[in-house]
């Protein structure tokens, strides 16, 4: 019996490993989108969407993650891969110069998609093809052409897509996809309870010997909901980057559950050297 409970406590020990890896993403990056707030907190994007848009988690955008290897993931009630009501994704844009242009901005009279030459202060852009699950990377330049939100009230949220223009810096670069649970992500459900998941959007093209910061930005078609976030890719190194969310530290929790997995292991080791 003694035997089999110390069985159990290895075992438990190294589920708690588990469950306080197996789903991080990283930190979390994201930040209001400025563009009023709906739902759940004053400007959290969970359950959250853009004025006088529909509720609904098939609109919602919750997170942005980066995590050490400089890897981005994004996280969303939003199906990215159908869209909504034939209203579909657009591409993530990432501003390195800190000149992106987001927030409540009115300045359109009609609902419309327009194909402008403005980059709204964005850098570069990650072409997503969402049947393909691989996108393309480019650097924008004062040519380059972007395609704008559909509702009027919604030119916050721009750009919707890339048109055209600039150098194309990388291509075919693959990307994740699944379906997760509330538990997995962290997120609430707002009538539903799972959320997809697109991870492995190498930022590693914008690193760098020294930190480097970034805005990054997706919106779907309708332009309903605007995600925003805002990290710190860490100065290069030999064998990759890094990256944290700017003055944030590892995540508590992750760490707690380490450290009581490690005391734990360590106590175990220790009886069995005395006998």
């Amino acid at each position: 019996m003694k035997k089999f409970t110390e069985i159990m406590l290895i075992s438990a020990l190294a589920m708690i490993l588990t469950v306080g890896s197996a789903f991080a993403f990283g930190t979390e990056i994201t930040i209001y989108d400025e563009n009023g707030t709906q739902g759940i907190g004053a400007a959290s994007e969970d359950n959250e969407a853009e004025p006088g848009m529909v509720q609904s988690q098939a609109w919602d955008l919750e997170g942005f993650f980066l995590d050490d290897s400089n890897s981005m993931t994004m996280i969303g009630g939003y199906d990215f891969v159908n869209g909504k009501s034939n209203l579909f994704s657009g591409d993530v844009f990432i501003d390195v110069d800190g000149d992106a242009e987001y927030g409540d901005i009115h300045n359109w009279s009609t609902d419309r998609n327009e194909t402008l030459v403005n980059t709204f202060g964005y850098d570069y852009v990650l072409d997503m093809d969402f049947d393909e699950m691989t996108y393309d990377v480019y650097e924008l330049d004062a040519d380059s052409r972007t395609i704008t939100s559909f509702y009027a009230q919604n030119q916050g949220s721009n750009p919707w897509r890339y048109a055209d223009g600039g150098n194309l810096i990388e291509e075919n670069v693959s990307f994740g996809y699944e379906v997760m649970s509330d538990e997995q992500t962290g997120f609430s459900g707002w009538g539903t309870d799972s959320h997809n998941v697109v991870s492995g959007l190498d930022l590693s093209f914008i690193a760098s010997d020294v930190p480097v910061d970034f805005i990054a930005h997706f919106t779907m078609e309708c332009g309903n909901d605007n995600l925003m976030g805002a990290g710190t890719l860490a100065a290069s190194t030999p064998g990759g980057g890094g990256g944290m969310a700017e003055g944030e530290a590892p995540e508590p929790a992750t760490m707690l559950l380490l450290g009581f997995g490690l005391a734990g292991l360590a106590c175990l080791r220790r009886k069995y050297g005395k006998k």
